[in-house]
C-alpha cells in the first residue's frame, strides 16, 4: 500500500528479484478491508481470489516463501473457481448515487471509481459530498487526499491526509504515507527504509 503509486514501488521489486504480479493498493482499499492499522504488510492471492500467505514488508524469506506456492500445480478447485462479484462500472455507481444521495458510502465508492478513471474534478466533488454526510470517516479525507495527490497537489493532499489521521489516530497506516509524503529520504533512499528513524517517530507520535 502506498498513495504514492507504483513507481515508488518498482525499485523494490527489482531489488528482490520479484518474478510474480504485483498490485499496489494506492487507495488504501485492502487496508480499509481487513482493517489494517499498521504496514508494511504483503498478502498473497492466487488466480481465484484467495489469499494463500500474508506477511510483513518484502524480505527473502517471504519472498521464498510466495515462490514455493508458485510452484505448487494448480489445484482442480482452484482451476474451475470463477470470480463470484464483479466491481459495478462507474454508470452503475453513478445511478446508484442518484437513487440514493444521502448514502455516504455509494458516493465515496464513486469517488474512488473517478480517482481511478482520472476525473478528478468529478470525484472532488463526491469526496466533499461523503463528508458532509460522514465527517467523522476517516476513510473520506484520506480518499479526498489521493485525489489531490494525483492531481500533483501535495501540500493540500497532506491537509486530508492529516485530517484523516486525526479521525482515525490509531491508524499507522494513514501516519506512515504522511511521513513518506513529508521525508521520501526515510522510505526510498538509496539505504533503504530508516527503521530506526521511523522508530523514533513512532515514540514521539505517542507521546
Amino acid at each position: 500500500m502506498d498513495v504514492q503509486g507504483p513507481e515508488v514501488v518498482t525499485p523494490w521489486i527489482k531489488k528482490y528479484g520479484v518474478t510474480f504480479p504485483v498490485a499496489v493498493d494506492t487507495a488504501d482499499i485492502f487496508g480499509a478491508a481487513f482493517g489494517l492499522k499498521a504496514i508494511p504488510v504483503s498478502f498473497l492471492v492466487d488466480e481465484v481470489g484467495i489469499i494463500r500467505l500474508q506477511g510483513g514488508g518484502p524480505s527473502k524469506e517471504f519472498l521464498a516463501q510466495v515462490e514455493e506456492i508458485l510452484r505448487e500445480p494448480v489445484s482442480t478447485v482452484r482451476s474451475q473457481t470463477r470470480e463470484s462479484a464483479t466491481a459495478m462500472s462507474l454508470d452503475e455507481l453513478r445511478a446508484q448515487v442518484a437513487r440514493t444521495s444521502s448514502d455516504a458510502d455509494a458516493r465515496l465508492a464513486l469517488a474512488q471509481a473517478l480517482e481511478r478513471a482520472g476525473d478528478y474534478q468529478a470525484a472532488f466533488v463526491e469526496c466533499e459530498a461523503a463528508a458532509r454526510l460522514r465527517p467523522s470517516d476517516a476513510t473520506i479525507p484520506f480518499t479526498h487526499g489521493l485525489v489531490l495527490l494525483r492531481q500533483g497537489k501535495t501540500n493540500e493532499a497532506l491537509v486530508k491526509l492529516t485530517q484523516a489521521r486525526d479521525l482515525d489516530a490509531g491508524n499507522w497506516r494513514i501516519r506512515k504515507q504522511i511521513w513518506a509524503l513529508e521525508h521520501p529520504d526515510k522510505f526510498y533512499g538509496t539505504n533503504g527504509i530508516d527503521w530506526g528513524w521511523q522508530k523514533e517517530q513512532i515514540a514521539r507520535e505517542k507521546k
